[in-house]
C-alpha cells in the first residue's frame, strides 16, 4: 500500500498522504552506485562525524558507507541499488522518508538542517541514518510485495500493514546493533532513548540469555512480538493505514482485493536477504491470535467496519447498491 504519494513516517510507523510533496530536481537525486560505500568506507574513519558536509550527496556518502558498515544493512543497500532505485534529501518535515514508486526514488527527510549543520550534530545525522535503514527494508517489501489493497480484504490489508510497519522498525533496529557491534554506538545510545526503545532493550535480553539468537532469527521473531505490546503503537499505524485505505477508495478507484492474509504471508514478511525466515512456523500465530490481530481501539474498529461496507456497495448519486447493475436500472444511468 505504497502508492506515489504516501510515505511512511518512522515517528508514529504510520503510512499518510503527503500534502505537499518535494520538489527534487534530477541534479539532487542520486544514484546509489555513485555513493561509492564501500570505497568511502575504506579510508574515512566513519566512527567521527567529517568536520563538515558540504553537500547532500557528502551526507549520502557518509550514510551508505555507515549503512555498509552493518551485513545486514549492506546487503538492503545494494538490493536497493541492483532494483534501480535512487535517493535524495528532502524537507518532509515529518522524520520519516518518502518513496516516490514511479521514480524509484528514496526520499530522506533532511530534519530541516544544513549539510554543514547535520555534521555538527550526532543526534541528527544518527536519526537520518534510522531513517534510512528503515527506508532501505521498505524498499525491499515493495520489491516484493508493491500493494496489499490489490489482492487483500481490507481487514488483511490492516494486518499485513502492521507486521510491514513492525518488520521495518525491528530490522532497522537490528542493524543499529550491528553496528554498535562494529564500534557505532551513537545511533544505539539514540534509539534506547527513544520510543522505540523497548524493541531495543528485548534485543539486548534476549541475547543475554541466548546469545546465538542473533543468528537463527529468535532475536528478530521477539522484537516483533515486542513491536505489538504498545498498544498505542499499534492503533497509531492502524489510524493512518485506514486513512489511505479511504483515500485509496476515494481518490485512486482502487477496488481491493478477496484474499485474506495467511500464515505464508507473515512469514514471507520476515524474509531476510540471506534467505533466513525469522516468523518460521510462527506465521499462523501472527494471523490467528488476537495478540497480533485484534483491533483494540473503537475509532479504528467502526472505521475499518465503514471501509468493508463501501467495498461492498456502490454508490449511485449517493445512493448505497449491492449490485451495481440494478442500480443503473433502478436509477436509469450508464
Amino acid at each position: 500500500m505504497r502508492a506515489n504519494n504516501f510515505q511512511y513516517l518512522s515517528n508514529t510507523r504510520s503510512v499518510m498522504r503527503i500534502a505537499d510533496r518535494c520538489d527534487l530536481s534530477n541534479e539532487h537525486i542520486y544514484s546509489i552506485e555513485n555513493l561509492e560505500a564501500i570505497k568511502i568506507k575504506s579510508y574515512n574513519n566513519l566512527n567521527t562525524l567529517p568536520n563538515r558536509f558540504d553537500n547532500d550527496f557528502d551526507v549520502l556518502q557518509w550514510l551508505a558507507a555507515l549503512i555498509a558498515e552493518s551485513p545486514l544493512g549492506m546487503a538492503l543497500l545494494y538490493e536497493a541499488q541492483d532494483a534501480g532505485w535512487r535517493i535524495a534529501i528532502c524537507d518532509l518535515e515529518m522524520e520519516g522518508y518518502h518513496l516516490d514508486i514511479t521514480n524509484k526514488v528514496i526520499e530522506l527527510d533532511g530534519l530541516q538542517l544544513e549539510p554543514y549543520a547535520l555534521a555538527q550534530s550526532s543526534n541528527h545525522i544518527n536519526m537520518i541514518l534510522l531513517i534510512f535503514a528503515k527506508a532501505l527494508r521498505d524498499v525491499w517489501h515493495e520489491e516484493r510485495w508493491g500493494g496489499f489493497e490489490e489482492n487483500y480484504k481490507p481487514e488483511a490489508v490492516l494486518m499485513l500493514e502492521r507486521a510491514r510497519a513492525a518488520d521495518i522498525d525491528c530490522v532497522s533496529i537490528f542493524i543499529a546493533w550491528e553496528l554498535r557491534s562494529q564500534g557505532y554506538t551513537d545511533i544505539w545510545r539514540m534509539i534506547i532513548g527513544s520510543e522505540d526503545g523497548d524493541i531495543a532493550r528485548v534485543l539486548i535480553n534476549i541475547l543475554e540469555r541466548y546469545p546465538t539468537a542473533l543468528y537463527n532469527g529468535m532475536a528478530l521473531a521477539h522484537m516483533f512480538r515486542q513491536w505489538y505490546v504498545d498498544e498505542q503503537r499499534v492503533d497509531a499505524l492502524d489510524c493512518c493505514s485506514l486513512q489511505q485505505m479511504d483515500f485509496i477508495l476515494e481518490e485512486n478507484n482502487v477496488r481491493f482485493g478477496e484474499r485474506a492474509a495467511l500464515s505464508k504471508e507473515f512469514e514471507l514478511l520476515s524474509c531476510l536477504p540471506d534467505g533466513g525466515v525469522y516468523l518460521h512456523d510462527l506465521g499462523d500465530t501472527v494471523a490467528k491470535d488476537p495478540f497480533f490481530n485484534g483491533l483494540n481501539d473503537a475509532v479504528n474498529q467502526s472505521h475499518l467496519f465503514q471501509i468493508i461496507y463501501d467495498t461492498k456497495v456502490t454508490y449511485v448519486h449517493g445512493i448505497p447498491f449491492r449490485d451495481a447493475k440494478l442500480a443503473r436500472k433502478f436509477l436509469h444511468t450508464d
